[in-house]
């Protein structure tokens, strides 16, 4: 049996074990593997980016892990447990948004080049609470603007009160902060040399230590990208790429 252990401590091998649905067992047929040593498999592609063919002896074949975290991903399991968790543990009344690339080979669905970081990506942007803690995510290709991903993220977390949200000089627009702050929520970001100005009437204002909090996002982007098959993505289908980064967002959430 797989030292899981080296993975991730036992503890939360554990609740992420209880969180995951067990392998039913048909009335004919070969007997179906436990959830320990198929969860030790993909933990070893996911943590250490090892290809399928290569996981170490973990108690299941290769191909058994491969057909469960397929069959995970094909009903939406695991983002809709990573939904679940990011509703009852996140607290985004005071949160913030940012994005990362993910390097990744010239698909033909969801990468681009992105220009600032001078690589073919898929970009995923988080949006987290005062916490750091990631309450919802997108992704698109690598060439799409930062800012493509706020009003997803708005619709997404519909319903739930956000009283601040902190922001990146690119996220910086005029009409978006106006839109924002007649719906209650204020834009907390820095102002460029360029941006809007007036000489009389209310300003946007900037909290130095509220905006601090946005550092906690970009800590969980690390976080993410610790995981080496986040890192660099290896999937074709861009389902199976979500799938592991939903699996790695609900590891972040397990930690807390």
């Amino acid at each position: 049996m797989y030292d899981v252990s080296k993975l991730l401590p036992e503890k939360q091998f554990k609740k992420l074990l209880s969180l995951m649905p067990t392998p039913k067992q048909k009335k004919f047929g070969r007997k179906r593997c436990k959830k320990e040593p198929l969860l030790a498999g993909i933990l070893q592609v996911l943590i250490n980016g090892t290809a399928w063919k290569k996981i170490a002896e973990c108690g299941c074949g290769y191909s058994s892990c491969w057909r469960y975290f397929k069959e995970l991903q094909r009903r939406g399991k695991l983002k809709l447990i990573y939904q679940r968790l990011a509703d009852w543990l996140t607290d985004i009344e005071e949160g913030a948004i940012d994005t990362t690339t993910s390097t990744s080979f010239r698909f033909s669905r969801m990468t681009g080049w992105d220009g600032h970081h001078k690589k073919i990506g898929t970009k995923i942007s988080i949006f987290s609470d005062k916490y750091g803690l990631p309450a919802d995510v997108k992704f698109g290709k690598g060439n799409i603007h930062d800012t493509v991903f706020v009003p997803d993220h708005l619709k997404n977390t519909a319903g739930r009160r956000r009283k601040i949200i902190n922001l990146d000089k690119i996220y910086a627009g005029l009409v978006f902060r106006r839109e924002m702050r007649r719906k209650g929520t204020r834009i907390n970001m820095q102002m460029r040399s360029m941006d809007y100005t007036r000489k009389r009437g209310p300003k946007f204002g900037f909290d130095e230590e509220k905006y601090k909090v946005r550092f906690l996002v970009e800590r969980t982007n690390a976080w993410l990208k610790n995981f080496w098959r986040i890192r660099v993505r290896r999937e074709y289908h861009p389902a199976m790429f979500k799938a592991f980064v939903y699996l790695g967002l609900i590891i972040v959430l397990i930690r807390s």
